[in-house]
Formats: structure tokens, sequence, C-alpha cells
């Protein structure tokens, strides 16, 4: 038999319903001070998270050499050494020509943007037979392309600008990283012991589980765009392309993201041959499909393999989500989480099987 409804019932369910409305609408209106809670906090963060990161990528490498019969702080110094080392090598030797390409770039800004309109001029007047239809096309294809790439310059000129005015934050990221590598163990016990015993065991495993399928993933993936990018310079120093160093390490870090990196990385590199000549484009184009497939064919299967068995359809749709959430941050993020979700939900699903044939037994 069903129940009745009262007025109070029906009262009772209303005034759910009005607490509910009145919550969604005090979220709307301090979503713009979460947002900017939000922002503060990652900034606050950064460091530590970047330092997290450095640590987590270089923690292998020390228990490697401990397996090998060295003792831990000598190794963890050993790899300390060389990793900063070698950053700050690089900055201090490569630093100087970025800084001299990036003024030599804006001084020649205006000349760079003339030779531009009076070789997209040429080819607009070469291809005056095509149907006006075309043309409107690759006129408004053409200006998307140039605000985009405005809007990008500005961006990297403000990280730059920002980066330059937290120095102070950057410096304490060495001091971080040794403290998270010297008790590396001692955060996991930490972590151990906090974790309730019922699910201590499926915690660690699936801790194991996500380290495997992430971790190698995020060292091959960095080191194969660090190989990229060394390929693209020398590639455009050969080709006597200006800016090469500044063109190449802009490929090698779009390459991070998976089949939409290479296209974004090669659109500055191709608008500053075209400045030059139609015959720079064609060799460029080449040099950039030549990387792409030894990227594509020779540099991921051998540095990072099959360690992420992801169908590349599911990649595309986490990049289209991600870029869609966050736009390049979230692409960049896009398949990390995307791996940890599915590790996890393969976990959860294992976890209840195991659960309910403990029941059933």
């Amino acid at each position: 038999m069903m129940k009745k409804w009262t007025t109070l019932d029906w009262m009772k369910k209303l005034a759910v319903l009005i607490l509910i409305f009145l919550n969604c609408w005090f979220l709307l209106k301090l979503f713009p001070y979460i947002l900017h809670g939000l922002d503060y906090t990652i900034r606050l963060l950064t460091p530590f998270l970047i330092a997290c990161l450095i640590a987590y990528l270089l923690h292998p490498l020390i228990e490697g050499l401990r397996k090998q019969g060295m003792p831990r702080p000598l190794a963890i110094l050993v790899i300390y050494l060389l990793f900063f080392g070698t950053v700050i090598v690089g900055c201090i030797k490569g630093a100087p020509i970025v800084v001299e390409e990036l003024t030599s770039f804006a001084k020649q800004g205006p000349h760079l943007q003339e030779m531009y309109e009076n070789n997209v001029n040429h080819i607009y007047n070469a291809t005056a037979a095509f149907p006006e239809t075309l043309h409107d096309y690759f006129d408004r294809a053409l200006a998307s392309l140039e605000n985009g790439l405005s809007r990008l310059v500005g961006r990297i000129m403000l990280w730059l600008q920002g980066l330059f005015k937290s120095i102070f934050t950057i410096l304490l990221i060495p001091f971080i990283v040794f403290y998270l590598l010297k008790d590396f163990m001692g955060v996991k016990e930490w972590l151990n012991r906090h974790v309730p015993s019922r699910i201590r065991d499926s915690s660690r495993a699936l801790a194991m589980e996500i380290d495997a399928s992430l971790g190698s993933y995020i060292r091959g993936q960095l080191f194969v765009c660090l190989v990229v990018a060394v390929v693209s310079i020398i590639g455009l120093w050969i080709l006597r392309m200006p800016y090469a160093l500044l063109l190449g390490i802009f490929i090698g870090m779009t390459d991070i993201i998976p089949y939409f990196g290479p296209v974004i990385g090669a659109v500055p590199a191709l608008l500053v041959a075209v400045t030059l000549s139609m015959k720079k484009v064609i060799f460029v184009l080449l040099l950039i499909l030549i990387v792409q497939f030894l990227e594509g064919n020779i540099f991921s299967p051998l540095i990072v393999g099959k360690s992420v068995h992801i169908h590349p359809i599911f990649i595309m749709l986490a990049l289209v989500i991600g870029g869609d959430i966050a736009g390049v941050v979230g692409m960049l993020l896009a398949v990390p989480i995307f791996v940890i979700l599915r590790v996890f939900i393969i976990h959860l699903i294992r976890y209840r099987k195991k659960i309910d044939n403990e029941q059933e037994t």
C-alpha cells in the first residue's frame, strides 16, 4: 500500500529543495572568490609541487644506485648534484642565448611583421585565381592564427615576468627536493601508519600500480621531449633559421602533449619561416615532419614503450576534455589524470570483487 503524503511531508521536501537552491546560489556568488583562493593556493604550493615532481622522478635513480651497493645518503648526494648541477650549468650557458634571442626578436618584431605581411600578400596574389570563398576562409584562418599566436606570446612574456619576480621561490625548490629525497622513506612510513589497517594492503597495491603505470610514462615522455628539442634545435640551426634555440625549445616543450603538441609546436617555426621565404617554409615543414616521424616511430617506442596501455581514441578524448576545462594546462595534465583514474577504477572493481568473494565464502 502506497504511503499517503501529508502536508508536513510536502513541506519537508520543499524545505530541502529550498536549502539546495540556496546552497547553489551561495556557491555561485562565492565562485569568483573560490577561484581567487584556488589561484592563490596553487601559486603558493607551486614550488612544493615542482619539488615533489622532481623528487619523484629522481627517486628511482637513487634506489638503483642503492641496490648497486652505494649507501643511500651518498646516492642522494650524487643524483642531487648531477641533476641540479646540470640544470645550473644549462641555465648559465643557455640563459644568455635565450635572453639575446628574445631581445633580438622584440627588436626585429616590426621588421618581421612587415616581411610576414609581404610574403602573405605574395601568396594571396599568387592564388588570385582561386574562388573568393576560399580566400575568405584563408583570411579568417590567418586572422585566427595571428590572434592565437599573439595571445600565446603575451602569456609567455607574462609567465617569464612572473618567473623573474618569484626567483626567491624558485631558489627554495632545490632545498625542498633535498629534504624530500632524504626523508622519502620516512614519508612513505608516515603515510603507511596513517592509512586504516583494513585498507592498508589495498592502498599499497594501488600506489604501486599507479607508480608503475604513471612513473615510467612521465619520465619517458620528459626524456622524449628533451630529445625532440635537441634534434629540432640542431635541425633549425642547420637550416640557418633565426631564433633556432627558442623555436627548438618550444617544439620540445609542446611535444609533451600527445597528437596536438606537434601541431602547436610547429606554428611559431613556420610563421618565422614565412617571413623569410617559401623555400624556408618547405624546409622547416620537412624538418618538423621528420622530427615527428622519428619521435613517433623511434624515440617514443624505445624510451616510453608500452608503459601506458591506452587506446589513442581515449587519449584524444582526454585531451579534448582537458583542453576545454583548463586550456593548455588541462591538456598537459589530461593523460596523467586519465591514467590515475583508470588505475583507480580498475583497482576499485578488483577490490569490490575480492570483498564479495570473501563474503560469499
